[in-house]
């Protein structure tokens, strides 16, 4: 006999009633942040000792003086030793991957150094050189004659030049192990900031996940996790307390990278974010948000080179009145990305993957322009949400997963037919990239003549993000099926993609 069960929601979303914020404190103006120094090159770094590596969850502890920063992953394996950095572009290479020169560290003598990559793709930022009989070139007919040599393809690669001359040409000793040719491993300082509704438990904390994704690649103090729990409605003067002291100590530690993960509900009708746990009190995203990330953390966010807002908040939030107020918000602030997911009853846990590849794409690898890859692997979250970009120039834009049955052009056809009430019985009886007709196979088998049909209009600036021919005909039921995007807010004339910065 089958049996009812009640378990805990998992969604953000929920009524609480509105109410009035208490007054913000008076602070004074937030201190004057230096400049982060410009970064210093390190040859041939040795990895640090293992004791060294310090990273404690939940909470960590900004040291006094911010720490050098660092890039030590080699690009070819993506792992650590002895390893030199590139003088155009901020990717280290092991001795594992090429075959060093004697010599290196030799004093009295200018090194530079050049990574593959830069060799094959920045060609232009490498100096020439001339030569007259270089090896492995045919004599050449005047040799008095001298060859000007430029790096690219074709020209064997000569990653070493001392005192402006280049050294014999390398030798490349292991395959890349990834798939990404020459990714970069950037570990400049980043901090990590979970903002959680009072009550709700760190232990499957999106923001938490990332962070234990991010601790193998940071060494020293380079990397922060801090976790502040928030009740604006009865403990408003403890949360105010916390994220002053918080915003001194980022001030102290100049994070180059900052991400802030929130995790909240929202009323249904309005968008409104809840101030207290339990649905006690809610308020308008307009006056919560900067109150959450008040004017001292938000200085803090303008002066990091890469900053990400993600909202693991119910949909009402990115679709009702409220949107507007989350774009004018992540203009004020200063965040040059923000992210925020649609459905009416999200599941903060659906998004955990996702969010760990933006995180490492935006944060680690600098791939941020090629957004709608990390979409491609991620199609099972399509089917749950759509996701809401917004940007600083307040522009917002809503990427959505389509397929042919299961989301027609980004619409949710009914689980079953309204006719002769058979789950899921539709099959494509027209499929464009303009418009798609369902057709329910099931009518005629009970007995209805004039089988049910739903037809679903693309919205007039869909555009796919995927760079994939359109596949049409009724048979072409794609099974990962395809992500399409339109603004939803902008000022641009024409209707191109987004394009991602990730440096001010």
């Amino acid at each position: 006999m089958a049996r009812t069960k009640q378990t805990a929601g998992k969604s953000t979303g929920g009524a609480a009633p509105k109410k009035a914020l208490a007054p913000l404190p008076q602070v004074s103006s937030p201190p004057e942040v230096t400049p982060r120094p410009q970064r210093k090159k390190r040859k041939a770094a040795e990895d640090p000792p293992v004791d060294a590596i310090v990273l404690t969850l939940p909470v960590t502890t900004a040291p006094q003086q911010p720490p050098e920063e660092a890039n030590t992953w080699c690009a070819g394996c993506d792992d650590g030793g002895k390893s030199v950095d590139c003088d155009t572009c901020p990717r280290h290479v092991c001795a594992a991957c090429i075959e060093f020169p004697e010599g290196l560290d030799e004093p009295n003598h200018t090194i530079n150094f050049y990574c593959p990559r830069c060799w094959l793709f920045n060609a232009a930022k490498i100096p020439e050189w001339t030569a007259k009989d270089e090896a492995n070139r045919q004599p050449l007919d005047d040799g008095n004659t001298a060859v000007v040599i430029k790096a690219g393809v074709g020209v064997p690669y000569r990653g070493f030049f001392r005192d402006g001359k280049p050294l014999a040409p390398l030798r490349y000793k292991v395959p890349q192990t990834l798939r990404a040719q020459w990714p970069l491993s950037d570990t400049t300082r980043l901090v990590v900031l979970s903002l959680r509704l009072d009550g709700t438990p760190l232990l499957g904390d999106a923001a938490a996940l990332i962070a234990h994704h991010f601790a193998p690649y940071y060494q020293d103090a380079m990397f922060l996790f801090e976790s502040l729990n928030f009740d604006l409605d009865t403990n408003v003067t403890e949360y105010d307390n916390a994220v002053d002291k918080l915003a001194g100590r980022l001030e102290s530690y100049a994070p180059v990278k900052i991400m802030v993960v929130l995790t909240d509900h929202s009323t249904p009708d309005e968008g409104c974010l809840h101030i207290s746990q339990g649905g006690a009190a809610s308020a308008d995203a307009g006056d919560v948000l900067p109150r959450l990330i008040p004017a001292r953390l938000q200085q803090v966010v303008r002066q990091a080179r890469t900053s990400l807002l993600v909202l693991q908040v119910c949909g009402a939030l990115n679709t009702g009145p409220a949107r507007q107020e989350v774009a004018d918000f992540v203009a004020i602030a200063g965040f040059q990305h923000a992210i925020g997911f649609t459905t009416p009853r999200f599941l903060p846990a659906a998004a955990h993957t996702f969010l760990q590849d933006v995180a490492h794409h935006f944060f680690i690898t600098g791939h941020a322009k090629k957004f709608h890859h990390i979409l491609a692997t991620h199609y099972e979250l399509g089917m749950h949400t759509d996701i809401i970009m917004y940007f600083p120039t307040r522009e917002i834009y809503r990427y959505c997963w389509t397929h042919p049955i299961h989301r027609p052009h980004g619409h949710r056809p009914p689980p079953q037919c309204p006719k002769c009430f058979t789950l899921t019985p539709f099959d494509v009886e027209l499929h464009t990239e303009k418009q798609i007709v369902l057709k329910c196979t099931a009518c005629q088998k009970n007995g209805i003549a004039a089988p049910r049909q739903f037809t679903f209009d693309a919205p007039p600036k869909f555009q796919r993000i995927d760079e994939k021919p359109w596949v049409g005909g009724k048979k072409a039921k794609m099974v990962q099926g395809v992500w399409y995007g339109e603004w939803l807010c902008t000022t641009r004339t024409g209707n191109g993609l987004p394009v991602y910065h990730l440096s001010s």
